[in-house]
C-alpha cells in the first residue's frame, strides 16, 4: 500500500469536483470524501485549527491551500492514528473511483469516414466503464480499425 501525502488529500479536498457540489462523484465516493472532510475537520479543531481550514474552503488561494497542506503535513506526522485513518480513506476511495474510456462519442461524420487502430488499458484497479462509438453518426461509409479495451 501506498502511503498518502498531504498534498494528495489537499488536491482531493480543493479539487474542482467537490466545487462542482460533487456532480461528477457516486455515492459511495461523496460519503467517503465527507468522512475524509469530517476526520479533517474534527482534527483541526481538536488542534485549534478550524479557521485555517475553512479559510482554505472558503477561499482556496495557493496561499491558503499551502497553509492547509503544511497543517495537515504536520498533523499526519504527529499523530500515527490520524494519518492511517487518512490512508484507509483515501485507499477506499481510490477503490471507488471508475475509470471511463469512450472511444469516439458524439461523433458526426457526413460521407466516408477512417479510424485506425485504438487500443485502450485502464492500468490501475476500480470500477471500469468501457464504450465505443457512443451517440455517433456516420454518413455514407465507416472503415473502422480494431478497436482493443483492456481493464
Amino acid at each position: 500500500m501506498e502511503p498518502i501525502t498531504a498534498a494528495a488529500i489537499a488536491t482531493l479536498v480543493f479539487s474542482e469536483a467537490l466545487k462542482e457540489g460533487g456532480k461528477a462523484l457516486g455515492k459511495g465516493v461523496s460519503e467517503q470524501v465527507a468522512q475524509l472532510l469530517s476526520a479533517i475537520r474534527q482534527k483541526f479543531q481538536a488542534a485549534g485549527m478550524e479557521g485555517l481550514l475553512k479559510r482554505a474552503e472558503e477561499n482556496p488561494t495557493e496561499k491558503n491551500t499551502s497553509k492547509f497542506q503544511d497543517e495537515l503535513e504536520t498533523q499526519m506526522e504527529e499523530d500515527a492514528a490520524f494519518a492511517n485513518r487518512l490512508q484507509e480513506l483515501m485507499t477506499q476511495l481510490k477503490a471507488n473511483q471508475t475509470i471511463n474510456q469512450i472511444v469516439l462519442k458524439g461523433v458526426k461524420v457526413q460521407g466516408k469516414a477512417k479510424v485506425g487502430d485504438i487500443d485502450l488499458t485502464a492500468t490501475r484497479e476500480g470500477a471500469v466503464n468501457q464504450e465505443a462509438l457512443v451517440d455517433s453518426q456516420f454518413g455514407d461509409d465507416l472503415d473502422l480499425g480494431n478497436i482493443n479495451m483492456k481493464a
